[in-house]
């Protein structure tokens, strides 16, 4: 029998984010529209932690490894890629009250010791590293047994893959270009591990002959499930599902990229030249923002930003 609580730890905290972020939704609109699919993708990558840590899936992975691995996808890769699309810290700051921002948060912030750590823990290597580390290390069968023999471990190894994965894919979604957010071709390259990390462990996994975790079957594995197809399967959602999102996540970062070098180029064109007084060629500022100088005829932006005369 197996029981599918909802439990206050986990409920009143989710439920209690999901309010914050609905007023500060209204607040956030005095600093400048937020695009609405944001707002979604918050709530539903906030839904799936929920999701993960509740009924049907938090019951039934003490009993199935392949619902363990689609739990930990969760915690460490889909909910979290929302979070951190829904532009979720500046929305839930900004629906703070004034004075918790002021009494509680700035302090904190503005603490030598806190800026210093975190500081090294958002730094890419950090960041990949745990993130990396935080699905390696409670892979490791005796960890991963002990894990689900004791529950305070087990919240300490979804605690672990949850802030892992806010931070990772925080840095990786940060909207600030180069040297407040990470270079997009470091962001690449974190992807670029967090795949390669999920193909070896998945591999290995998926195509496995011997049964590595022997809690599940002390625990009672469901439904009678093969031990050794279990963990197979299991294996498969490291491998293919993590990969996968780490591949559209790629793509996001370089239309991202993109965006940031159009924008850098259309302020470089943008910018009058130091001996434009004295160059009959050289636009001024404002011409150069209307797209026409009545010396040189009509100008334009081509699709990557850049200033072109039309012939």
């Amino acid at each position: 029998h197996v029981a599918w609580p909802v439990t206050p730890d986990i409920a009143i905290p989710t439920l209690l984010l999901a309010l914050l972020y609905g007023v500060a939704m209204s607040a956030v609109a005095l600093y400048g529209p937020v695009a609405g699919w944001r707002h979604l993708a918050f709530i539903i990558g906030l839904a799936m932690v929920f999701l993960a840590l509740q009924l049907p899936i938090d019951p039934l992975v003490e009993h199935l490894f392949l619902v363990h691995q689609l739990q930990h996808l969760l915690l460490r890769m889909a909910g979290p890629v929302l979070i951190a699309l829904g532009l979720a810290a500046g929305v839930l700051i900004a629906g703070m009250p004034v004075g918790v921002r002021r009494a509680v948060l700035a302090p904190v912030l503005a603490n030598r010791a806190v800026r210093a750590i975190f500081g090294v823990l958002a730094h890419p290597a950090a960041a990949i590293a745990l993130f990396i580390a935080s699905l390696y290390f409670w892979e490791v069968p005796r960890f991963h047994d002990l894990a689900l023999c004791n529950e305070a471990l087990h919240y300490v190894m979804h605690a672990s893959m949850l802030f892992a994965g806010l931070l990772f894919w925080w840095r990786v979604f940060d909207r600030r270009p180069a040297p407040q957010g990470a270079r997009y071709g470091v962001r690449l390259l974190m992807l670029w591990l967090a795949i390669l990390s999920s193909i070896v462990l998945g591999d290995y996994a998926a195509l496995k002959s011997t049964v590595l975790y022997e809690a599940y079957d002390a625990l009672g594995r469901l439904f009678d499930y093969a031990p050794l197809a279990d963990e197979q399967i299991g294996g498969i959602l490291i491998w293919i599902p993590s990969s996968m999102m780490c591949v559209v996540a790629a793509i996001i970062v370089i239309h991202l990229w993109g965006r940031h070098e159009t924008h850098v180029d259309e302020k470089r064109a943008a910018r009058p030249s130091p001996n434009s007084a004295a160059s009959p060629s050289t636009m001024s500022a404002s011409a150069m923002i209307d797209g026409k100088d009545r010396r040189t005829g009509r100008w334009r932006f081509d699709g990557y930003g850049v200033l072109q005369r039309q012939l």
